[in-house]
């Protein structure tokens, strides 16, 4: 249920899990001191935000391994760049980015990400539609 809503009190939780709220948030201090919780987010809008295009951009590199983070870091600090995969198969790296539009999302591909010099290949996808599930895998 937290998953699903951060905001919820722990009191509110309780009650729905059966437990004592101070057991709750006992527990859900040990799971954010572990690491198992590492934050609770906000569920941005972000065609409300002016940014009407999602898409996903499949990244072949020209050279395996070399300078992975410094790239990771850099295309992270992309505004457009909302997630960075490091992934197995054809391509390397796939990230999941926000334009306000088609000019700025081919901006972002050919002049940020091609003429980097550090990829053979990119493909790019348009999101349609992003859809999440908050179940955890069991």
């Amino acid at each position: 249920d937290r998953a699903k809503d951060a905001r919820m009190a722990n009191k509110e939780l309780a009650g729905r899990v059966g437990l004592a709220a101070s057991t709750v948030h006992a527990r859900l201090a040990r799971l954010v001191e572990t690491g198992a919780l590492r934050g609770f987010h906000a569920d941005v809008d972000l065609e409300r935000l002016g940014f009407g295009i999602q898409a996903m951009v499949r990244i072949q590199l020209r050279e395996q391994g070399t300078g992975l983070g410094e790239l990771a870091e850099r295309l992270l600090a992309l505004p457009q760049v909302l997630e960075l995969y490091h992934v197995s198969g054809s391509e390397d790296l796939l990230l999941r980015v926000a334009a306000r539009d088609t000019r700025s999302l081919r901006d972002l591909v050919v002049e940020r990400l091609l003429e980097a010099g550090e990829a053979r290949h990119v493909e790019t996808s348009i999101v349609f539609e992003h859809l999440r599930s908050s179940a955890l895998p069991e």
